[in-house]
């Protein structure tokens, strides 16, 4: 990787019930998942990025404009929303960046709206707060994408992001949050569809096989019975790490809550 601009690339899970504490009696059940998530936030770490950008499902989203969120002071959230307001995750702000970043996409027709928010959904605080964990301290930035345009287009503005960061002062690193299908059995969070496998089954191989851009291939009609948030966010990061891919390591895959839950080194 010594001709990649970024220092590390991982696609990370957001169930907040791999958080080790919050699991509970049902921590072993999805145990591989934690591990992985401690596994690629220390490769992360280990990289010593100046920021990490976390691409994350869950931000509002707008028609046509990507978003960033803004905090003056510093990037935090909790886990109160689920019951546990003790954990928590904080780090830098980078106002000058977030700037810089707008103002350079905008110029390729990908407009990014600043949204001042107050904390941290879960999309973005999970895979903090591992990274957290693994001793990262450098700053956070939290991207969220529109709905109306391509996958094609998520990748186009991974290659924008990838100059961007080019260009700008320090190093970086990427976070792809994302959760696969929401389907997969009975009491599943989306309900239950026997076809929704099928999607985390295609994913996960392109993933295994280092072809990070075919996972944009698969057809919307079952992306959309998945009920996956995942396909946005590795649509950038595939764009962004570009002809880099070649040392992908899927960490893990399970599903024991219904939910299929990846995590993978891209780059």
């Amino acid at each position: 990787m010594s001709d990649a601009i970024f220092s590390r690339v991982v696609f990370m899970c957001h169930a907040p019930i791999v958080v080790p504490s919050m699991g509970g009696s049902r921590a072993e059940r999805c145990a591989a998942t934690t591990e992985a998530m401690f596994k690629a936030a220390k490769e992360l770490a280990d990289t010593k990025p100046d920021r990490v950008i976390v691409l994350n499902p869950h931000l509002v989203h707008y028609p046509n404009a990507y978003t960033c969120i803004s905090m003056p002071l510093s990037v935090h959230g909790n886990f109160k929303t689920f019951g546990r307001p003790d954990l928590q995750v904080e780090f830098y702000s980078e106002p000058d960046f977030y700037e810089y970043l707008t103002q350079n996409t905008v110029e390729h027709q990908f407009p990014i709206e600043i949204l001042d928010a107050e904390e941290l959904d879960h999309g973005a605080a999970v895979p903090l707060w591992f990274l957290q964990s693994a001793g990262f301290k450098g700053s956070v930035c939290v991207l969220g994408y529109p709905w109306r345009i391509s996958l094609k287009d998520h990748t186009e503005f991974g290659r924008i992001l990838r100059r961007t960061c080019d260009n700008y002062e320090g190093s970086t690193a990427i976070i792809a949050s994302g959760d696969m299908s929401h389907r997969l059995q009975l009491g599943a969070p989306s309900g239950y569809h026997p076809r929704a496998h099928v999607f985390d089954d295609t994913f996960r191989a392109h993933v295994e096989a280092g072809e990070l851009l075919e996972t944009s291939q698969i057809p919307t009609d079952l992306r959309d019975l998945a009920a996956e948030d995942s396909s946005e966010s590795m649509a950038i990061a595939a764009g962004a790490i570009g002809d880099n891919s070649g040392n992908v390591k899927l960490l893990s895959y399970e599903a024991p809550f219904g939910v299929g839950y990846l995590v993978a080194v891209l780059a």
